[in-house]
């Protein structure tokens, strides 16, 4: 009596294929929840550099120098992270620092992975620079 295999290539064949294709899906959805949370913290970091770049010293401004005050750049930046309600708190760490008359804010988060493949968390960074503006001129006063 002979035994035939036929078909053992095709079982293993469709094992193989499916479990590419759940590695696929894992991996898309990943990607996406990453480039959501990216955008959201370039979002947040583009906004407590602006609120800082917001803080311009007024001795300076009537003197015709358009200058950041360093502590209130400072504090308005690291405000964002508890904005008034109705909006919620960030759920992300900012680091501000005022260099050379401009504000630098760096964004960090951890973001759990849909679905983990290696790690269960990822961590996604952004850094947004602003200096302060005035959208006017300073001769003569105001």
């Amino acid at each position: 009596m002979r035994h035939t295999q036929n078909g053992q290539t095709l079982v293993i064949f469709t094992i193989v294929s499916a479990f590419i294709l759940l590695a696929t899906i894992a991996l898309v959805g990943n990607t996406q929840v990453l480039f959501v949370n990216v955008d959201r913290a370039d979002a947040a970091a583009l906004l407590a550099a602006q609120a800082g770049a917001s803080a311009i010293d007024k001795n300076a401004l009537y003197n015709n120098q358009i200058l950041l005050d360093p502590a209130q750049a400072k504090i308005l930046c690291e405000a964002t992270k508890n904005p008034p309600p109705p909006e919620p708190p960030l759920d992300a760490d900012i680091s501000c620092t005022v260099k050379d008359n401009a504000v630098i804010a760096t964004v960090t988060k951890q973001v759990e992975m849909p679905i983990p493949l290696v790690n269960r968390a990822e961590t996604v960074r952004a850094t947004r620079t602003a200096r302060p503006a005035f959208g006017g001129t300073t001769s003569g006063g105001f």
